[in-house]
């Protein structure tokens, strides 16, 4: 295992003029999303709230980060370098979730964000080139009533996209703004994501916790509506909240029961569980892009823990390599898919950034 130094933590309060109070959302709605800035001295966090979402900038000193009591980091306060509101087309409906995928063409970030019935905004951060941003919706209107709803692009093909609704059941694959086809799911769809690594050079498969299951999808298989696995994530029946997919191809899902559950692609059999990670149900996953043995966890509530998945290699032990816990429950958290930066937004109001990189000195 390569250990691990947290370089920063910090907080900042959003501005009270950018917007007063944030839109509640579903509990399990990924409305945060961060990236780099200004060659890494920097890094953006964006909040969707409402039918906007905003932007903060802030710096990234690296202050180091010390423990207190019960070994939690103390954050360090900083200052807002700029704030403002990200210009795209208007939603309709409240956002429910949002995702950054890095543009092919330059060093600038595509941002996609949708609302609760479904309909998507794709919006070029760093270009005003025509057809650069674009906009769809599903072919139907599911149940007509909106709920959660959930955008992941597709690393290796940046211009396919996937969306989830809750309550209508499905998963609209797009190729920018065409429309590819649409996934059925058995129940109400929580989270998703496109699976990588050396079993997954195509692409094309896609995870989906629906209820207490995940279910397995191959974009280019017809039969079975294009599921080709189905297993239990969840033993006691709770709701799957969260899924993520490590860069070996390792599948964690995590909900309600509070366990994580890493599973082995090869055979789709639980290769590790860890039993009460969190004092609350599980919202959100991350694999470490600096060590793929750790993984980050957050709840319902405040808590934020990034601890060794994989008990056999740590002598039966998920002690974690550290943890944090924000001012209020959280609103939206992220971490970055190719790097350790980590961004958090409090029901307060707050937001905690922070960066972690390898450190064999340690």
């Amino acid at each position: 295992m390569v250990r691990v130094r947290v370089r920063t933590l910090q907080r900042v309060t959003v501005p009270p003029s950018l917007f007063p109070n944030a839109s509640p959302a579903a509990t399990h709605s990924h409305r945060v999303a961060a990236h780099f800035a200004d060659n890494g001295t920097d890094c953006n966090v964006y909040l969707a709230s409402g039918l906007d979402v905003y932007c903060i900038k802030m710096e990234l000193k690296e202050t180091g980060a010390d423990a207190g009591k019960d070994g939690l980091l103390i954050p360090v306060d900083s200052e807002v370098v700029r704030a403002w509101q990200v210009e795209q087309c208007p939603h309709r409906a409240e956002i429910q979730g949002i995702a950054l995928i890095p543009s092919s063409s330059d060093d600038g970030f595509f941002l996609g964000s949708v609302d609760a019935y479904g309909r998507f905004i794709v919006t070029s951060l760093n270009s005003d080139i025509p057809g650069s941003s674009y906009t769809a919706g599903p072919r139907d209107a599911g149940v007509g009533e909106g709920w959660w709803a959930g955008i992941v692009f597709n690393r290796n093909v940046p211009s396919l996209a996937a969306v989830g609704r809750g309550f209508a059941k499905a998963v609209d694959v797009y190729d920018k703004d065409m429309h590819v086809r649409t996934l059925r799911t058995l129940q109400h769809p929580t989270c998703l994501t496109f699976l990588q690594g050396p079993l997954f050079d195509s692409g094309t498969i896609l995870a989906v916790t629906e209820g207490p299951q995940l279910s397995i999808w191959d974009l280019r298989q017809a039969e079975r509506g294009g599921c080709v696995q189905r297993m239990l994530g969840a033993f006691t029946g709770d709701s799957l909240n969260a899924i993520a997919c490590s860069s070996e191809g390792l599948v964690a899902v995590g909900g309600a029961e509070r366990v994580v559950m890493v599973m082995d692609p090869l055979k789709w059999t639980p290769r590790s569980r860890w039993t009460g990670c969190l004092k609350y149900e599980v919202t959100g996953l991350s694999f470490s892009a600096v060590d793929p043995g750790l993984i980050y966890v957050h709840g319902l509530d405040y808590e934020v823990v990034c601890a060794p998945w994989n008990r056999e290699k740590t002598g039966g032990s998920n002690t974690p390599a550290f943890s944090f816990r924000g001012d209020s429950r959280w609103l939206g958290f992220d971490k970055c898919c190719d790097s350790d930066l980590f961004a958090g937004w409090s029901e307060a109001g707050t937001i905690y950034a922070g960066h972690v990189d390898g450190n064999a000195d340690l």
